[in-house]
Order: structure tokens, then C-alpha cells, then sequence
């Protein structure tokens, strides 16, 4: 049985250490996005309470629904997902940041839980 760590602590340690080794490895409709690192081979879990998208220089977010905002990451994840990378994180806020450099797009992403499985 797999080590179940219920604290933001190892994916901020991870996103300190080696913020390039973190990938998006899948987004489990509708609440779930499944990060891998492949430095310390762990896999964190985000319990998406929120997310929200724009462009860079927009200060407010365009989708205020979060349907078409979730319909976005899934199309960057299917057609370009190397170009993902996560650009934000707080676990003291709850928050994350992806940003897609093919599209240049920003997602936000308020967190209501973080969990760290060991491989």
C-alpha cells in the first residue's frame, strides 16, 4: 500500500527544488489535476476548489465560470502538454499557477487539497 501524504509541504519543496522536473501528467474531470516529478519520483494530487484563465497582461480572469476555464487546460493538456508548466505555488494560500507557453495562457487554480503519493 502506497504512502498517502495529506500536506502541500513535498510539492513546495518540490516546486522550490526543481520547479522543471514537475509535470502535468493528467486532469480527472471535474476536480482533480495529477502532477508527477521526475527528480524525487512522487506524485502530487490538487483537489481543484476553483480555476480561472487568462492572458498575460489581462488583470481580470476571462472565464468567470469555470466550465470554459476547465475546457481550456484540458485542450492545452491534449494538444501541447509539454509546454505546461507550473508557474505559482503557495500551499500556505492554496493556490496554484500553470501557464502554457504555446499559448501563452495563465490558469489559477485555488486548492482545497494536496495530497503526495509515493511511486
Amino acid at each position: 500500500m502506497a504512502v498517502i501524504h495529506t500536506s502541500g509541504a513535498f510539492l513546495q519543496q518540490c516546486f522550490s527544488v526543481h520547479p522543471l522536473c514537475l509535470n502535468l501528467k493528467r486532469l480527472i474531470a471535474p476536480h482533480h489535476l495529477i502532477l508527477s516529478c521526475s527528480s524525487c519520483h512522487l506524485s502530487h494530487r490538487l483537489t481543484i476548489q476553483s480555476l480561472r484563465t487568462h492572458l498575460p497582461g489581462q488583470d481580470h480572469p476571462m472565464d468567470f465560470d469555470p466550465h470554459p476555464a476547465f475546457e481550456h487546460l484540458t485542450t492545452c493538456l491534449e494538444a501541447h502538454r509539454a509546454a505546461l508548466g507550473i508557474c505559482v505555488m503557495d500551499v500556505v494560500r492554496d493556490t496554484a499557477g500553470i501557464r502554457c507557453a504555446e499559448c501563452r495562457r495563465v490558469f489559477e487554480l485555488d486548492v482545497s487539497k494536496f495530497e503526495t503519493h509515493q511511486r
